[in-house]
């Protein structure tokens, strides 16, 4: 019996280091270089010397020769295809980003900063019928502050994530008990596009400065539209809580601190963007 480890993307580059810092070296499976076509992608080869890596290039467990067989292991898929194991008759243990069974499917997080949630989570649950809907194994609160950003979270759920792992190795996955989740109180999130981040300066500040967060590094970050270019906001500050300073989206002052431009309640001041590739802060914004 043993424990193996899937996982790809920035999550489970972070998720290794933190395996790494508890000398720690589960068998990891992970993605070949090139395979995801997502902003998140990694190459987790750097991580051969720890790891006992195996590089796979196929969305099935049933289809990829090189993957061995697994039923009497225990998995742990960390930031994995949701329906990888579909019909499989293994022992499969799914972390997810939030305290289901809220924000359940895609863009947990993202939707999770959007909305202002200040109590946040990780939960680990047995594969079921429905995604994101077994049955919970262990579950852990993960506050989000008020100046956090999905960076920040995504540090903490990994170092979540590692205990957990660590732990489940430890104990074994027959020592914890399972409960079935609340099907009154979950609901499913549908995957974000690119429109969905476009930044409506006629909303108030605080919910902006949200809806900016909640895009943020190392999502596709959101953006509007100044003189023909694509202004992407990675960072802001919310500078007035509400009031009427202006016509929603006019610059009212240029800072060290960087932009300040009037929503349509109080302001925003962004503090960090970027235009045709470039990276611009402070009072270096040119808006």
């Amino acid at each position: 019996m043993g424990l193996c480890l899937f996982t790809a993307n920035r999550l489970g580059e972070l998720l290794l280091s933190e395996l790494d810092k508890r000398n720690f070296y589960p068998d990891v499976v992970t993605y070949i270089r090139g395979f995801q076509r997502t902003s998140l992608a990694k190459d987790l080869g750097t991580f051969r010397k720890q790891f006992n890596m195996t590089f796979i290039a196929a969305n099935s467990a049933f289809t990829c020769e090189n993957l061995p067989d697994m039923s009497d292991r225990t998995i742990i898929c960390v930031d994995w295809t949701k329906d990888f194991f579909k019909g499989a008759d293994w022992d499969v243990v799914f972390a997810h980003p939030s305290l289901l069974p809220a924000y359940r499917g895609y863009s947990a997080i993202t939707e999770q900063f959007v909305r202002g949630v200040a109590v946040s989570g990780a939960t680990f649950y047995k594969q079921g019928d429905r995604i994101d809907a077994g049955d919970i194994v262990s579950s852990k609160q993960i506050d989000i502050n008020y100046e956090d950003y999905p960076s920040d979270f995504l540090e903490k759920y990994a170092s979540v994530c590692a205990d957990f792992i660590v732990e489940l190795n430890r104990k074994g996955l027959a020592s914890y008990h399972a409960v079935p989740q609340d099907e009154a109180s979950s609901f499913y999130l549908q995957r974000k596009r690119g429109k969905d981040s476009i930044i409506d300066f006629n909303r108030d500040a605080f919910s902006l400065y949200n809806h900016i967060r909640g895009y943020s590094r190392p999502f596709f970050g959101a953006f509007f539209m100044h003189n023909g270019q694509k202004v992407t906001v990675w960072r802001a500050t919310t500078e007035k809580w509400q009031g009427d300073y202006g016509e929603a989206g006019q610059v009212l002052e240029v800072s060290d601190d960087g932009v300040e431009i009037a929503c349509g309640s109080g302001s925003i001041t962004l503090t960090e963007v970027e235009i045709d590739g470039k990276v611009y802060k402070g009072d270096q914004i040119p808006l």
